[in-house]
Order: structure tokens, then C-alpha cells, then sequence
């Protein structure tokens, strides 16, 4: 996407997702983390290198509004401990460097945490303006953030339902500027492919997720790409000549598939709930997906259950709090996204230096050296 944005001034790809080669897809994925690459490469001739170390950079201002929700919450120590946690955990630590998105949007998603808490904190309109185009442009870097975002929003509801005026006030504000925020993209997409829509990709991901092909590979035995290549070739000679009329359409092509997710939904229910039920309970087992070598399995698996073993230890001091009350939104959002659709590893790390701050929490706890906290419970 970044190279044809380059050397087209365009942003589209070529044969993803059971398009044939020569089809172009105009609104497929998201276009944040591309035009930063492509900003990136003009920039600096493209080097790898530096592109490297810029992602890295992100990730460090990760670190350190880590280390600022901490301070806010429990203190200096707990603030330390937490950035040492989300500094130094394996996975983050080795991932953010390679040329996935993860990185941009673990940033962009916890900015738009800290700006929410504050926001909640001061009841500054301003804040939460900010609040909602971070939200804006962490959905642009990955689309699924929607449902992140439509979780956070209800827990403003929640969180001011005692005096509606300021409900309305806050809530709309956040709810505007986030819906500004994704405007272009959306207007961009009417004109391009005719909807007003986030990505053409919604009802093919629906289709990975559920047909009798899903669980081939996913989520330990590799990459759930495999049915991006299984699934077409197995389809009945009527289903691939509805598919090949609608080459030149991609909305129609993403709604075809929607369909089929459906069908199958409607035809195997008890086989969905259980496979639902399954894929979200991926998300916070604490095993790789997809396996990795035997090292990079037992690392994973131990740094996520001591981080999460940690951020229990927290509990007694942030289980009132609006930080905490976030962090078990975003936790079952994304475990509503993987019911419905699925996700590796790589799509829940967002909420690792969240689990972090925690765990920094539970080590000054354990220590001793925890800070009584001035951060209020309520808004």
C-alpha cells in the first residue's frame, strides 16, 4: 500500500484475501500505519534502518505514558516498576520493531487511555475532544478499535450517568471528534468504492471466521492466512461464478462474503458458540498464536502469566478505580472482537502495557512500596 501511494499517489492492493491477481482493492485495510511508512520512506530515502529505530522510539513513548498512568495512580515507585515491566517484556520488546503496526497502535491506543482518564479526572471538553481523535486515528491504524472505541464511549455513559447533562457534553464531544477524525477515510471510500465504510475487508474476515476451515491451522498450528488460500478452492462451482461477477466490486464481494459467514452462523450455532467461547479464551491464556520455536513459546508464556500474576497482586488498590474500569472494557471488547471474528497473539498485545502498569502496581504492593493513592475512584 505505502509503495503504490508512492509511486501512484494511490492507496490500494493487489490479490489479498481471494481477489484474483490483477484485482485491485481500494478500501481493504486501513490507512494510517501505510501513509506513515510512505511518509517515512520518502523522508529518508528509504532506510531500513532508521525506520527501525524510529518504530522503536514509538514504542519508548509507550514506555513512558506507562510510566505516567502509574504515577498517577499509585506513585514513583509503582511508576518505575511498571515501565521496567513494559520496557523489558519479551514479546513487545522483539515485535514492535518489525514492520507490523503493533507498535504505532499500542501507542496510539494507550495515548488515547491517558488523554480518557485525565479527561475523566479535570472535565475538560478539550481533553475529551483529544480523547476522541485518538480514538480516530488508532481505529485508522487498525480497524477492529472501532468496537475498542464504541466500549470506551459506553463506559463514559456509565461513568457520568448521574448527571446527563455532562454525560451528553463529555460523551458528545469524545463521540464527534472521533467520527471528524475518521471523516476523510470515510468520504474517501464513498467516492472510491461507494460506501461510507471503514474497509472492505469486514465481510471477508467474518468468512475466515467462520466456515468449515477456520480451526485448519488456527490458532497454534500457524497463521489463520491459510484459509485465505483453502477456503476459495473449496467453494461449489455457483458460489466461485457469483464471486468471479463480482470482481470489479469489492463492497459486493465483502457483502458476498458476509453472507456466507451468516449462512454458516445460522446453520451451525452450537458449533459457533463453542468456537467463539474459544477463540476469545486465545486471547488471554498466555500461549502463542500462532507456536513459535519451543524458546519463544516458554518466554511468552511465562512473561505474560507473571505479568498478569503481578497485575492481581494490584487489584486491592485499583479495582475502584476509572483506569481499572477501562482496562476490563478493553479486555472485553477485544474478547467480544475474537467471539465474533478471531485473533493471534499480535491483535490482543494492545493491552500489554496496560497489564503492565498493573503488574508495576502489584510489584510495589508486594514490596511494600506502594503509595497510598490520590487517584479518585469515581468521576
Amino acid at each position: 500500500m505505502a509503495q503504490h501511494l508512492l509511486r501512484e499517489g494511490k492507496i490500494y492492493l493487489y490479490g489479498l484475501n481471494f481477489n484474483a491477481a490483477s484485482v485491485q482493492s481500494f478500501a481493504l485495510r486501513m490507512p494510517l500505519y501505510p501513509l506513515f511508512i510512505a511518509a517515512f520512506l520518502k523522508l529518508t530515502r528509504h532506510s531500513a534502518l532508521l525506520f527501525i529505530i524510529v518504530q522503536a522510539l514509538i514504542s519508548t513513548i509507550t514506555v513512558f505514558i506507562v510510566y505516567k498512568i502509574a504515577l498517577k495512580i499509585s506513585g514513583k515507585t509503582a511508576a518505575i516498576l511498571a515501565a521496567g515491566c513494559s520496557a523489558f517484556y519479551p514479546y513487545s520488546f522483539v515485535h514492535d520493531t518489525q514492520l507490523q503496526e503493533n507498535g504505532l497502535y499500542q501507542c496510539l491506543s494507550l495515548a488515547s487511555v491517558w488523554f480518557l482518564m485525565n479527561a475523566v479526572d479535570k472535565k475538560k471538553i478539550s481533553l475529551f475532544g483529544v480523547t476522541g481523535i485518538l480514538l480516530g486515528i488508532a481505529t485508522l491504524t487498525r480497524s477492529t478499535h472501532l468496537i475498542h472505541s464504541i466500549f470506551l464511549i459506553l463506559l463514559l455513559l456509565f461513568t457520568f450517568r448521574k448527571n446527563w447533562k455532562q454525560a451528553f457534553l463529555f460523551v458528545g464531544t469524545a463521540t464527534l471528534s472521533f467520527f471528524l477524525c475518521l471523516s476523510p477515510w470515510l468520504a474517501r471510500n464513498k467516492k472510491v468504492v461507494g460506501s461510507f465504510t471503514l474497509n472492505s475487508e469486514a465481510g471477508i474476515v467474518l468468512a475466515v471466521a467462520h466456515n468449515p476451515y477456520t480451526f485448519l491451522s488456527f490458532p497454534y498450528r500457524g497463521r489463520i492466512d491459510t484459509v485465505y488460500q483453502f477456503l476459495p478452492s473449496n467453494l461449489s462451482k455457483k458460489e466461485k461464478e457469483e464471486l468471479r461477477g463480482l470482481e470489479n466490486n469489492e463492497m459486493a464481494r465483502s457483502r458476498w462474503f458476509q453472507s456466507y459467514a451468516l449462512r454458516y452462523i445460522r446453520t451451525h450455532k452450537w458449533e459457533t458458540l463453542r468456537r467463539g467461547i474459544y477463540k476469545a479464551a486465545v486471547n488471554f491464556l498466555g500461549i502463542l498464536s500462532p507456536l513459535q520455536d519451543p524458546l519463544k513459546n516458554a518466554v511468552y508464556f511465562l512473561s505474560y502469566w507473571a505479568l498478569t500474576l503481578l497485575a492481581l497482586a494490584s487489584l486491592s488498590a485499583v479495582w475502584r478505580t476509572f483506569y481499572f474500569q477501562t482496562f476490563v472494557a478493553l479486555s472485553l471488547s477485544q474478547a467480544v472482537v475474537s467471539f465474533i471474528f478471531w485473533a493471534h497473539t499480535s491483535h490482543r498485545s494492545f493491552l500489554d502495557p496496560m497489564l503492565a502498569v498493573l503488574a508495576g502496581i502489584g510489584l510495589a504492593h508486594l514490596a511494600g512500596r506502594e503509595k497510598e493513592s490520590t487517584y479518585p475512584a469515581k468521576a
